[in-house]
């Protein structure tokens, strides 16, 4: 993997990440003063790494760790529009869930967040590690390298295959909704999800976390962070391990507890911020590996027994639904700070790498299959964004205050290269010959300029614009067939791409905000990444959305609420077509998506909180002209549900020492369909969790909690494989319980 520094395009081997590096913080040193005057305004390595931020009815950061009265909410901030800025200014619709918010919610990884961000449905088609992301009727179900849905962690790009992953150590998630093409690029239709873990500051911090669940599940988790030499040099670190099997058997193969995954996790920080200078730099290292059952599934119209379609004719050494994925992520980023807190500028470069393998296995039906994979990533990004509004510069910041500049803005370069190599290899358990055996490999890179600018017309309106220009470029080669039968390809296919923004808000009362834009996203060009016939060498062209939206906003110390409408428009949807082991990617048709959305969250006393959240939403094909499915046009687009709503109450009750805060909430996901022909249905459903939190001193908590208190069974993902329907299902009721020591 090649790793290429913003300002430096060339090529090279392993070395051009430290290059990357390297330049970066050149840059942002240069004509850093030893001390001053200026500097004092803007670094705060005070920051805890524990910050106890809020969410807000959009799921927005909190800016003060505490609301000023025990019965309000606190102000919300959000900073995935790559410059921080107050929710209450924001003209767009946006979501965050609080390291308090994920740690109610259960949510322990990306396919859990469904639980702690109203309007996103998840799950999972294959395995738990191909998520399926939905929102705003913009779906990642029939495309698992390329989702909807774009993942950032700390500001850097996940690789595709990497959406789904472990949420230990976060501090906050961030959900944009809707296209996000002008800020992030390619494969932001259905909008961003970025996840922030904590920066390691003056206050030290200590944690021990353990746990058991149902079906011998289990987690431990260690996280310790603060100063190395205070007032410079800061660090973190991070251990974590979860395993939750499932609640799925084979007769056939013995086996039971399928459907399951564990994970792995470590990561370590260190923050190179010294005391009055304005800039800081940071770097990290991660790696995480996560094992769990491939390709189980049961027969889609008899999932109450949970017993998975096996053949036993399958010989005994590949019986077993393995898959393994084990990524290795470092990064680089550093900052530097002009001007005023108001009024200044804000330089960022961020480099990073991120190299992945996968292994997998597994029976279906009478065959077994092979099919490791690998992936390798570069990325790098130089951005300079206005300052003001930060959350931890303060109140002035964050309202403004002193400032004399009437617009914000930010503007960035951005480079990604990724390269995939994968070997399939299916087997007949009937046959002593194996069946053909298909090799590739892909590498695409994407170059992009961006800005995006809002202007401060009037006190009470606000308008905004952005623009973004991205040069995408694809290229495959492919063999595989054996004989006479024996076929293979070589390809390239390059695109320049505009996306545009346009945006407008108006302050109708101090409590009352409404607003209106209209964005682009697309998907690029490309090839299919899981090549089996020569027509591969075709290619599939961009898949592009236009979204219109509308909303308003009420921000009051008791209440914070929002409502929208949205219409997106998506062209040449690509989806993969034909019989499992035989897909290609192709552009099927045209879609559209209409849909309403309301959040809100009230302080209803001092110890009682509600959060409610849902939607109504309809996603059909306007236009189908891929072959197999003549009468398509006008059916459901698969993964979309008709309707969603989450709610969650939640009490603090405090006497002396101890603090108790039990938690209920309900989810209700509308029927759906998936296949794009509308023959297998998913109906509509209501799951219930429950917990309980007790805090017998300020540094233990004990929790205890059951997820599917009425142990519904669901499916999360169905399809056709020889004739006969089959489907994935969801996890099943499971309990726990765990206990935290925080210093």
């Amino acid at each position: 993997m090649r790793a290429q520094a913003p300002c430096i395009w060339r090529r090279g081997g392993a070395a051009p990440f430290l290059v990357s590096a390297c330049a970066a913080a050149c840059l942002l040193l240069a004509g850093a003063p030893a001390g001053g005057a200026e500097s004092g305004a803007y670094h705060r390595p005070d920051r805890s790494p524990h910050h106890g931020v809020n969410h807000g009815p959009d799921g927005a950061l909190a800016s003060g760790g505490h609301a000023a009265s025990e019965n309000a909410l606190p102000e919300v901030v959000i900073t995935s529009s790559k410059r921080a800025q107050p929710l209450a200014r924001f003209n767009g619709a946006a979501a965050v869930a609080s390291e308090q918010a994920l740690r109610d919610a259960g949510a322990g990884g990306t396919l859990a967040l469904d639980k702690a961000l109203p309007g996103l449905y998840t799950g999972y088609g294959a395995n738990v590690m191909f998520p399926i992301f939905t929102v705003r009727g913009m779906t990642s179900a029939q495309d698992f390298y390329n989702p909807a849905l774009t993942v950032y962690v700390d500001g850097v790009p996940q690789l595709p295959v990497m959406a789904a992953q472990s949420l230990a150590g976060a501090a906050r998630v961030e959900l944009l909704k809707g296209p996000q093409g002008t800020l992030y690029g390619q494969s932001a239709l259905g909008g961003v999800l970025n996840v922030s873990t904590r920066t390691p500051g003056d206050a030290p911090y200590f944690s021990l976390l353990a746990g058991l669940s149902s079906r011998g599940g289990h987690v431990a988790q260690a996280e310790a962070a603060g100063p190395l030499s205070p007032g410079l040099l800061y660090g973190s670190a991070m251990v974590s391990k979860r395993s939750a099997p499932g609640d799925v058997s084979s007769a056939a193969l013995a086996q039971s507890r399928l459907g399951g995954a564990r994970d792995g996790l470590g990561r370590f920080r260190l923050r190179l911020a010294p005391q009055g200078q304005p800039w800081e730099a940071s770097a990290w290292a991660a790696r995480e590996c996560t094992s769990g059952p491939q390709d189980v599934y049961v027969p889609f119209a008899d999932i109450r027994p949970r017993q998975a379609y096996a053949d036993a004719r399958v010989a005994a050494p590949w019986r077993f639904f393995h898959m393994r994925r084990c990524a290795n992520s470092v990064a680089a980023q550093g900052q530097r700070d002009w001007g005023s807190p108001g009024n200044g500028w804000r330089l960022t470069a961020t480099a990073s790498s991120q190299r992945l393998h996968f292994e997998r296995g597994f029976p279906i039906g009478p065959y077994h299959s092979s099919q490791p994979e690998q992936w390798q990533q570069n990325t790098q990004e130089v951005r300079l964004s206005t300052l003001g509004g930060e959350a931890d510069d303060g109140a002035g910041a964050a309202t403004g205050a002193g400032r004399t500049r009437p617009w914000d803005a930010v503007f960035g370069l951005f480079r990604q290269r990724a390269q995939q190599q994968r070997a399939s290899q299916f087997t007949m358990a009937t046959v002593p010959a194996s069946m053909p055996a298909t090799h590739s490999g892909n590498d695409r890179q994407s170059l992009a300029a961006y800005g995006d600018v809002s202007w401060r017309l009037t006190p009470r309106l606000d308008a905004g614009a952005g623009l973004r220009l991205s040069r995408d470029e694809s290229r495959t080669r492919f063999a595989g067939g054996a004989g006479a039968s024996a076929f293979a390809g070589a390809a390239r296919q390059a695109q320049n791409t505009w996306q545009a923004r346009l945006a407008a808000g108006w302050q109708f009362s101090p409590q009352w905000r409404g607003y209106v834009n209209v964005a682009q996203g697309y998907k690029p060009a490309g090839y299919n990444l899981a090549p089996s016939n020569p027509l591969d060498t075709q290619g599939f062209r961009r898949e592009r959305a236009l979204s219109y939206e509308a909303g308003v906003r009420l921000n009051t110390p008791r209440v914070q609420a929002s409502f929208a409408i949205y219409r997106i428009r998506t062209r040449d949807v690509q989806l993969y077509t034909s019989e499992i082991g035989q897909q290609v990617l192709r552009n099927v048709g045209h879609a559209r998506s209409s849909g309403v959305e309301a959040q809100a969250q009230w302080a209803l006393s001092p110890r009682w909180q509600l959060g409610a959240g849902g939607f109504v939403n309809r996603a059909t094909y306007t236009a189908y002209y891929a072959e197999g499915c003549t009468a398509c046009a006008g059916k459901r687009v698969p993964h979309t549900p008709r309707a969603g709503l989450n709610a969650t109450l939640t009490g603090r009750f405090q006497a002396g020492r101890h603090v108790l805060r039990p938690q209920i909430a309900a989810r209700y996901v509308g029927a759906h369909w998936f296949d794009d022909a509308n023959t297998l249905r998913q109906g509509g459903y209501t799951l219930l969790d429950a917990a309980l939190s007790w805090q017998p001193a300020p540094a233990v908590q004990v929790r205890a909690w059951v997820s599917n208190l009425t142990g519904k069974t669901v499916r999360n993902y169905g399809f056709t494989f020889g004739g006969l329907p089959l489907a994935q299902l969801a996890a099943g009721r499971a309990a726990g319980v765990s206990v935290e020591f925080m210093y």
